[in-house]
């Protein structure tokens, strides 16, 4: 976080979703040593320009962290792998032998938890309750925590407002320090700009702490202008993933740290200076 309450965070604890990304076919061809090694360049080359940036322990907990500038600190994800085939089938669980207490011994800033979520479906209510729990772990162990409630089996992309909102309701109500949200509408239906400014107002009404945009995955081009909407409806900045260095990590191996300490940059500057912040390093590319 910045100075003046700024979020500009730089997702890397991807792992499953990492090797699917990278081999769709054969994810599990994907080394941990290669999501190491895709990791560390990203971070030597855009840590700098994050005010944190989002881990997890199998990969870049302690092989990562250790390269973070001193000013910024890492986000420590708690939450296991294997949702991703069904998020609706079982409750959310913290990694095997990993825990809010490790979290905090591994140095980390904040904890992170994640949680496929959807207000309608019979697994809500327990999902509430495994957020609820790990709250009150970190309130006790003092490391403040984020929650990402991530939605699914939207079967209609025009309920995505009221999904998004009754799930923000849902888990303000569990007092986290901070809020990590999808934007309130879909940005392929939804092109007006005031339209979606009223959308970002109603999520920070319902949200007593800070919230911050995920990117979803999508391009880098939409998300930019979702979060400049965002930012203006008060949210508090953003957490980017894919939709910031995806086609970079996807190129070839010699081509990766070009192409991150140039176009990947860039980007960073430009989400940077829509939430308010200097574009520090500012290096111009596509």
């Amino acid at each position: 976080m910045s100075q003046d309450g700024r979020f500009a965070v730089l997702a890397l604890d991807h792992r499953d979703s990492l090797r699917r990304f990278l081999d769709p076919d054969d994810p599990q061809r994907v080394s941990g040593a290669e999501l190491t090694e895709i990791k560390r360049i990203l971070v030597e080359g855009v840590g700098g320009l994050a005010t944190g940036v989002m881990l997890e322990p199998e990969y870049s907990i302690p092989q990562v962290s250790d390269l973070l500038p001193p000013t910024v600190g890492f986000f420590a994800a708690l939450e296991a792998q294997g949702y991703l085939a069904d998020p609706g089938a079982q409750a959310t669980s913290l990694l095997e032998g990993w825990s809010v207490e490790g979290a905090v011994a591994s140095g980390a800033a904040v904890a992170k938890l994640l949680l496929p979520y959807h207000p309608d479906r019979p697994l809500a209510r327990e999902q509430r309750a495994v957020a609820a729990a790990v709250v009150a772990d970190c309130q006790w162990a003092g490391i403040p925590i984020v929650l990402e409630p991530l939605f699914y089996d939207l079967g209609d992309p025009a309920d995505r407002s009221r999904v998004v909102l009754s799930t923000a309701e849902h888990f303000a109500a569990l007092d986290p320090d901070l809020l990590k949200l999808p934007f309130p509408v879909d940005p392929g239906l939804v092109a007006d700009r005031a339209d979606r400014l009223a959308a970002c107002h109603e999520v920070s009404s319902r949200c007593a702490m800070p919230w911050a945009l995920l990117s979803g995955g999508g391009s880098f081009g939409s998300f930019l202008e979702q979060v400049e909407a965002a930012a203006e409806a008060g949210c508090a900045g953003f957490m980017v993933g894919r939709a910031l260095w995806g086609d970079a990590v996807l190129a070839p191996a010699d081509q990766r740290r070009e192409l991150i300490e140039t176009r990947v940059r860039a980007r960073m500057a430009s989400l940077r200076v829509a939430i308010g912040l200097p574009a520090i390093g500012l290096i111009s590319g596509p």
